[in-house]
């Protein structure tokens, strides 16, 4: 009896997310001039502010949205480093072993080089874990995981960057989703790498 009513709840609860997930409208959004992608419907584009305060780096994202709630991001960063295509595979070893290097753990659910839209991309996929050095009442050390899906690609010597994350938490509700919408990106140039007001089309 009590197997029976584990599977109900089980089946209730993943019956919840996807109709969660089931309810997420997308609509084609331009990130910045020549790149574009499906993205959430009530996402807004993260003002500079909340960018130098979230993101703690010498160069802020090119363009990040945001949900309601500010916890669950996408967007994108057009980088100056200077790579070739023919090196996109030296990407995936390299920003792998960048992600290990940040996280207290990392599991990587994928990890490998795909084409979208005629360019190859590196997609890793992966839940990202850091402790806190301080312990909580309990003695435990406190920790912050976040489900990540990332795809790296090279345009015009230039590494480009499309970055998905959110709590660990509401991994079930956007996992089913994330591969429509990642690829969906589009990337025509690099006009611009900061843009000053990315333009929604329809």
């Amino acid at each position: 009896m009590l197997k029976i009513h584990y599977w109900l709840l089980l089946n209730l609860f993943l019956t919840h997310f996807w109709a969660d997930a089931q309810n997420i409208k997308l609509k084609k959004t331009f990130l910045t001039p020549g790149i574009s992608m499906l993205v959430p419907s009530d996402f807004t584009l993260m003002p500079d502010e909340a960018l130098a305060k979230k993101y703690l780096t010498t160069k802020k994202p090119s363009a990040m949205y945001s949900d309601p709630a500010g916890e669950i991001d996408l967007g994108v960063n057009i980088t100056n480093n200077y790579w070739q295509e023919q090196d996109i595979p030296m990407l995936k070893d390299l920003y792998k072993g960048s992600l290990r290097a940040s996280y207290t753990k990392v599991q990587f659910f994928t990890e490998e080089v795909r084409t979208i839209n005629r360019r190859r991309f590196v997609v890793l996929e992966f839940v990202g874990t850091v402790e806190d050095d301080k312990e909580s009442i309990m003695g435990k050390k406190n920790a912050l995981s976040r489900y990540n899906y990332m795809m790296y690609t090279v345009v015009e010597n230039r590494i480009v960057v499309v970055n998905f994350n959110c709590p660990a938490k509401y991994q079930s509700i956007w996992q089913p989703l994330l591969p429509k919408i990642m690829q969906s990106v589009k990337i025509r140039n690099l006009k611009e790498n900061e843009p000053k007001n990315p333009t929604e089309g329809k």
